[in-house]
């Protein structure tokens, strides 16, 4: 989040590979963490971003607007298949537990 605050877009793989390394934010080795590795978590933080706006509102967001928001943004999943709201389901239980790790910092 703070770097699409600085820069005003989202990051790539490898753009945000570089950012967190700058930050500090390392893997195990010491290095900063591979871009091939951290673009597998960009599709679930646009969902989650999504479901966030939607969670300020409501305690329990409704799944089908989160999908309808994220077709409305464009955001699909691989091959253009639509987000829907068993796709939110899915991930439900984790953004809720991230929610509340974000909200009490």
């Amino acid at each position: 989040m703070e770097y699409q605050q600085q820069r005003g877009a989202e990051p790539n793989g490898d753009d945000l590979s570089t950012y967190l390394g700058e930050k500090g934010v390392v893997g195990r080795d010491g290095r900063a963490a591979a871009a091939s590795t951290l673009r597998r978590y960009l599709l679930p933080f646009r969902i989650y971003s999504v479901w966030a706006e939607h969670r300020v509102r409501s305690e329990q967001p409704s799944l089908k607007a989160v999908a309808e928001a994220c077709a409305a943004r464009g955001t699909t999943l691989q091959y253009n298949d639509p987000i829907t709201a068993a796709t939110i389901a899915e991930h439900a239980a984790d953004f809720e537990r991230r929610w509340h790790a974000l909200k009490s910092r």
